[in-house]
């Protein structure tokens, strides 16, 4: 038996990591037709089926998985003999698509630790849509929420709940006079996330009408929402996890211990057959997250 190409291999890596041909070309910067191509000259000269359709994906076959499993291992090892033969010089990449709030208010200020800890990982970070559903080819990462307690796919993480607090600054209450029932926010400023729901849902809970919400203003993401929220110009419902900082400070209060979306759950999605980086990500972000 002829023994494969090593570029069949890359590109087999490629197609189990991202779990697709797509993803796999946009990686290596080929057309999918190179990619189709390269897996049907390895499947012919391991004279075995690699790979099966899964809906929209591609997923390894039992035979197909040994292979992967130890291409990565190779493929890892190669980096460490690089890296020990430059002196540490070889820099491993982590590609990081988080949505905005996220990135801001959580990961960025703890992400000084992790270059400490992992000087050989250089991080990219790119931002994420709300609506995005899935992780892209050109991020190693993807880090946002979804409404679902139970974890999506095996490869997936789960971080921390998105359940959300009605929270006001000092200032905005100094001047708006004691909130003590919920009731008493129907006659205070509410600053919206896109949209009027969570605020509606938060009153039902409570028993309480709160009509169309019609006014009020509206910020189209959570960092306009918390700053607006921060400088006192109103109450908005909010993560505690992303504003512990403020919390902490005494610049925003929680002001009823009673949550809203509380099947929201942050989650860190990545391929399958993650690199090494990503697998050293997940385990000090799985810290950080237990350190909360």
């Amino acid at each position: 038996m002829s023994q494969p190409t090593l570029s069949a291999l890359k590109t087999f890596d490629a197609i189990v990591r991202t779990g697709s041909l797509k993803g796999a070309a946009q990686e290596l910067h080929i057309t999918q037709s190179a990619v189709s191509h390269q897996l049907r000259r390895l499947e012919e000269t391991l004279e075995r089926k690699l790979v099966v359709r899964s809906g929209r994906g591609i997923l390894p076959t039992a035979e197909g998985k040994r292979l992967a499993d130890g291409l990565r291992e190779g493929f890892q090892r190669l980096e460490l003999a690089v890296s020990e033969l430059t002196g540490g010089q070889a820099m491993r990449r982590l590609r990081i698509s988080c949505l905005p709030s996220i990135a801001v208010r959580w990961l960025i200020p703890r992400l000084n630790k992790f270059r400490e800890q992992y000087p050989d990982i250089a991080i990219s970070i790119q931002y994420a849509s709300t609506l995005q559903d899935s992780i892209t080819a050109d991020a190693d990462v993807l880090i946002t929420w979804r409404y679902e307690t139970a974890a999506p796919d095996r490869d997936a993480q789960r971080l921390f709940s998105g359940a959300t607090y009605p929270v006001a600054s000092p200032l905005y209450l100094d001047q708006a006079g004691p909130c003590q029932t919920p009731a008493d926010l129907l006659q205070m400023e509410l600053l919206h996330d896109h949209s009027f729901r969570p605020w509606q849902t938060w009153f039902k809970q409570h028993g309480l009408y709160s009509g169309s919400m019609s006014e009020g203003a509206v910020y189209q993401d959570f960092n306009l929402l918390s700053a607006a929220a921060i400088a006192g110009l109103g109450i908005a419902l909010c993560p505690l996890t992303l504003i512990e900082t403020e919390l902490n400070q005494g610049t925003l209060r929680v002001l009823f211990d009673i949550p809203v979306s509380e099947q929201r759950i942050y989650w860190l999605f990545h391929h399958p057959q993650p690199s090494s980086a990503v697998t050293t990500f997940c385990e000090w972000i799985n810290g950080e997250v237990d350190a909360i």
